[in-house]
């Protein structure tokens, strides 16, 4: 790509993939006491009271705030107009991207992130349109919990947080990670922009989601259970970066029928001909 050069000049920053449970030691002393062993497709949730209940307060927040006011948006504004908001409030994710990539010694999914800041903050009018992927390069998520499970750090214990939802210690700490390595948060903005961007952002994503959230509500039986185990297994495919499990034996997918077959039926050999045979 032409952007390459750029990336070379960063390669000394890239960790290479050998040294990355190095690079987690610290973070690893601090959230290995909070991992423990479990059933393979379970997720650890040892205050599953207490989330639980955090859960009701979302849900209730949710009900009567941020889901009217999402209906609200789709009502009064087009299409279009929320596509180019969605992508301009992606644009401003970037930098954060760039750098766990590069974090995660990603060095061709680096570049494809810088091109597309450039593509986009220019043709694409501050970020408005998405024009990189019109070019062949589309848009991809990072964020420091990813680079930390890279890295070989445990996921923790399953957390839902008030207003920001599910999470686990990993995310948790990758949350703070992320605003450090944001500079929008240094140079750019203060904070009453800071908060009107996390609430254009809370609102679009919900009304990304009315459908979604609609039809889990109607089919689930227990939507906390159901939510938890989605979370779990989307983070686990982030940070595989949508490849296959290495233990697919192992990988209890809610999106999978049992696929299981019956043995095909032994069929006795012949008996060995005889003399005369």
């Amino acid at each position: 790509m032409w952007w390459d050069w750029l990336i070379d000049m960063t390669r000394p920053v890239l960790v290479p993939r050998r040294r990355r449970p190095l690079c987690a030691l610290a973070l690893l002393a601090v959230l290995a006491g909070c991992a423990t062993t479990q059933q393979p497709g379970q997720v650890y949730d040892p205050i599953e009271p207490v989330n639980r209940a955090v859960f009701s307060f979302n849900m209730l927040l949710d009900r009567f705030i941020l889901e009217p006011v999402a209906q609200a948006y789709r009502f009064v504004t087009p299409e279009a107009a929320r596509r180019s908001v969605a992508n301009f409030l992606a644009n401003l994710r970037s930098p954060v991207i760039l750098a766990n990539d590069a974090l995660q010694g990603e060095r061709e999914r680096a570049g494809t992130t810088l091109g597309r800041f450039m593509i986009n903050t220019t043709l694409g009018v501050g970020g408005l349109f998405d024009a990189a992927a019109y070019f062949g390069h589309p848009r991809h998520e990072e964020d420091f919990g990813q680079t930390l499970g890279v890295w070989g750090v445990p996921a923790g214990p399953y957390l839902m947080l008030p207003l920001l939802g599910p999470s686990n210690g990993r995310d948790t700490t990758g949350r703070v990670g992320d605003y450090f390595m944001n500079p929008l948060n240094f140079c750019c903005i203060d904070q009453g922009e800071r908060l009107g961007l996390f609430g254009a952002t809370a609102v679009s994503e919900r009304e990304a989601n009315i459908e979604l959230l609609d039809d889990l509500r109607a089919n689930s039986i227990d939507l906390y259970a159901t939510i938890r185990t989605i979370y779990s297994q989307k983070r686990a495919a982030d940070i595989r970066n949508g490849a296959p499990p290495t233990n697919p034996e192992n990988y209890d997918s809610i999106f999978k029928e049992d696929e299981s077959e019956e043995p095909e039926p032994s069929v006795p050999a012949p008996a060995p001909a005889g003399p005369g045979g």
